[in-house]
């Protein structure tokens, strides 16, 4: 046989045989995997898992793979359980903060794989009818004067017009939004002037006499619902005053603004939700290896790829701040939001049977 007739029955044959791999890796069952993400991040996660599925991604070189997301909030996962078992859970889990993480790993078994995908530090904010008569001795808008206001209850006693009545604030529910608890934390922060809480602070009696009158200043918050910002666009007579996650404000603003103007202010003392991704770590019903590297990929997509689209979206990156041309953020520098702000210093998060504990003072 000639030489030219055999290399051609090689090529044939390598040809042959990557034509018949690649049907075989298209035929294969697609590998679905589950993310659970806090609701805070879950738009952006859902719109790069769309992304990220189009591009029919591959693990370990044979296996196709797709991204399937579910939200939850983070105190449904540690402090309520979300009824995973061994047999039934998410191969993956964003939750809103690293703290959620270590709070659960006794008992629901995940390995942090990101320590971070995005970031949104909680922000004051309030209409600026009313945040001008607390500002009006030189004060600013954190935790001191919006306490000192609460106590006196009415805005009449501290100069503001007789018609407004009570001071109406704003902020999530600590025993069901991690957002309540991350607000919790950032008071105790300012009442004691540290970032490290323990239990002897955080129940002490004369630091819950001084948040109670803050708590109760919230009118109803079943009325303000899931979403706080959402309530408080309602207008100054569900809410004049909040302290939320950033990504709140900047998705609500608009709607906001269609009452009046508005100010934002950082607190001093802050709790930077971080959006963490975690994965299955059960070695007694592990995740197979396509899982795992499955997981990893998509991880990989949200910190690199992704990263372009967060802002529009509400959040800040993961390593880098948001720039002049990032819409939502652009929108609200008028108003006291800042590209880079002063973070100021990190509040941290205590043991979890403190943080429980804490969350039912205020229920």
């Amino acid at each position: 046989m000639r030489r030219a007739t055999v290399v051609l029955l090689i090529f044939l044959l390598i040809v042959g045989g990557i034509i018949g791999s690649s049907l075989v890796l298209r035929n294969q069952p697609q590998l679905e995997f589950t993310i659970a993400v806090h609701p805070l991040a879950a738009e952006w996660v859902r719109a790069a898992a769309n992304d990220f599925n189009a591009s029919e991604p591959l693990v370990n070189s044979t296996r196709r793979v797709r991204a399937n997301i579910i939200t939850i909030e983070d105190l449904d996962v540690w402090l309520d359980s979300p009824n995973w078992t061994r047999n039934d859970h998410p191969a993956g889990w964003i939750p809103a903060s690293n703290a959620s993480v270590s709070y659960t790993t006794a008992t629901i078994p995940f390995e942090i794989v990101e320590p971070s995908l995005a970031r949104t530090p909680l922000v004051w904010g309030g209409y600026m009818s009313r945040v001008q008569v607390l500002l009006r001795d030189g004060a600013t808008l954190d935790w001191a004067t919006v306490q000192q206001a609460a106590a006196l209850e009415s805005w009449a006693e501290i100069g503001g017009e007789a018609d407004w009545r009570f001071i109406k604030l704003a902020f999530p529910l600590p025993n069901s939004d991690i957002s309540g608890l991350a607000v919790l934390l950032s008071g105790a922060g300012s009442y004691y002037e540290r970032e490290q809480l323990d239990r002897n602070a955080l129940m002490d009696s004369a630091f819950l006499a001084w948040m109670r009158p803050i708590f109760d200043a919230v009118p109803n918050f079943q009325t303000l619902g899931g979403n706080v910002a959402q309530g408080f666009a309602r207008g100054p007579s569900t809410a004049e005053i909040g302290i939320l996650p950033e990504v709140q404000w900047l998705l609500q603003l608009n709607g906001i603004l269609r009452n009046e103007a508005v100010g934002f202010y950082y607190p001093r003392y802050n709790f930077v939700l971080d959006f963490p991704l975690a994965m299955w770590a059960d070695p007694t019903a592990p995740l197979s290896d396509d899982e795992r590297a499955a997981v990893a990929a998509f991880g990989q997509y949200l910190r690199t790829t992704a990263q372009e689209r967060v802002t529009a979206y509400g959040l800040r990156p993961a390593e880098r701040e948001p720039q002049t041309g990032d819409a939502l953020f652009d929108e609200a520098l008028k108003y006291g939001i800042a590209l880079a702000p002063d973070y100021g210093i990190a509040v941290q998060a205590p043991q979890r049977q403190v943080a429980e504990t804490l969350i039912q003072q205020f229920r």
